[in-house]
């Protein structure tokens, strides 16, 4: 029997917390109503313990012996509690004192959430916003301001406990956004270019919270999703002029002509020059150069590097330039094509024909327009390649679509037959067709 007459709250918490078999489900019971306000939900333990079986099996004089999941509604377990201990206590009040912890009620933390928010909005148009209006950074404050809640979360409650070294990192954040080197061109060193602002080489790497808030200030500014991925953190830090992960980030060239920023051609110039070998660069390595141009004005691209390895080797006497991404769509692919572009070269493309294929296509037909030339994407290639052998296409992506009308056709085309295949069978095409173009 577990009642007891004039039992106090103090004795209630001190039998719950007497056996261990409760821990799980109280603790998990705390977490519901402090993120409701109110005895709501249920509490599911998975594969409870022989002691959870045989404790709550006895207060609920239940059978919960023997079960992988057992579910409990904090409603329920209330009314119990009022039950067994002819009490009248609440939920709230019996978790906050078995936690030691406030349980704050839901209409609470709104206020609280609004109360902070405030503050720190009051913070930057104290402090902030007079100095940097009308510039990227003052648009930036707008957007911070209306999106405190989420977007901006980690740094109101930062504001909290530190205002002015929240405070600090906004300016300082305000400061690299205004003075960005993308417009001018070249990459700077994103520890250099830190350093200058924030007086840390790492106080801008997008891994710290610092990096986070310059994060989305960029992509207010280029008007982009805040990225998640380190490849688009990367590819926004580019976009700003800002080397980060170079050697993360790489493609593979053969017969590469590149000038150095001084305008004269030096000894890594040279080397990639050489028309006998393929060499792996870097955003690093590119970073130093100026220009760079393709062998009589193509640029050739494999995404497979098979593919790209195969054509190299069947080509090493011929002068041309050979591209391939390594690993898909990188920062280092992207900023190597967007030099070529500046250049005015024509990039004819072959990508694998599958649909994380075509959809990496054409993202580069969008982002290159007239200069991206796809490469090899008919019905008749389609269907030479399966001749060879095929295999089932994973039934995936179902919203994509094509921009580009080639691309668009074949899209059609797969979905109908269902299934795909290297396309190692069109190597000698690929050949041919250099050969061809090169000597035009």
């Amino acid at each position: 029997m577990y009642a007891k007459e004039g039992v106090n709250v103090r004795e209630i918490i001190e039998y719950f917390k007497s056996d261990k078999g409760f821990e799980r489900l109280l603790r998990a019971m705390f977490d519901i109503y402090v993120r409701y306000g109110r005895a709501f939900g249920a509490v599911r333990l998975t594969r409870p313990t022989t002691e959870e079986e045989t404790v709550l099996s006895g207060f609920f004089k239940r059978d919960y012996y023997d079960q992988a999941l057992i579910r409990i509604g904090l409603a329920d377990f209330e009314r119990q509690v009022q039950k067994v201990f002819s009490t009248d206590l609440l939920l709230g009040e019996f978790l906050e004192g078995y936690s030691g912890r406030s349980v704050i009620s839901k209409s609470d933390m709104k206020a609280g959430a609004r109360s902070s928010t405030d503050q720190f909005t009051g913070g930057l148009m104290a402090e902030l916003v007079p100095i940097y209006d009308e510039t990227p950074a003052g648009r930036w404050f707008g957007e911070m301001m209306a999106h405190m809640r989420r977007t901006y979360r980690p740094w109101v409650e930062m504001y909290q406990r530190e205002p002015a070294v929240v405070i600090e990192m906004v300016r300082t954040t305000a400061e690299a956004l205004n003075n960005l080197p993308g417009s001018k061109g070249g990459l700077v060193r994103l520890a250099k270019f830190s350093e200058k602002y924030t007086g840390s080489p790492f106080a801008l790497d997008f891994s710290c919270s610092h990096g986070q808030l310059f994060l989305r200030a960029l992509a207010n500014y280029y008007d982009k999703p805040v990225p998640v991925a380190d490849e688009d953190c990367v590819n926004l830090y580019v976009k700003a002029g800002l080397l980060t992960g170079g050697v993360l980030s790489r493609v593979t060239v053969m017969g590469l002509c590149a000038v150095t920023n001084n305008g004269k051609p030096d000894a890594a110039s040279i080397i990639y020059n050489e028309l006998q070998q393929a060499h792996v660069l870097t955003l690093e390595n590119l970073s130093r150069f100026a220009s760079v141009s393709a062998y009589g004005g193509t640029v050739f691209i494999f995404e497979n590097p098979a593919i790209f390895a195969a054509v190299s080797e069947r080509l090493r006497d011929v002068n041309c330039t050979l591209v391939c991404s390594v690993g898909g769509g990188t920062p280092a692919f992207l900023y190597l094509l967007k030099m070529f572009r500046k250049g005015g070269a024509k990039m004819y493309y072959a990508g694998n024909l599958d649909y994380r294929g075509l959809s990496l296509a054409d993202k580069l037909y969008l982002e290159f327009g007239k200069n991206f030339i796809p490469w090899h994407y008919s019905r008749t290639d389609y269907e030479l390649v399966l001749a060879e052998g095929d295999s089932l296409l994973p039934d995936e992506k179902k919203g994509l679509a094509m921009h580009n009308e080639d691309l668009a056709s074949l899209l059609s085309t797969m979905r109908k037959v269902g299934k795909t295949s290297s396309s190692m069978p069109l190597v000698e095409l690929f050949v041919e067709d250099i050969k061809t173009m090169v000597k035009e």
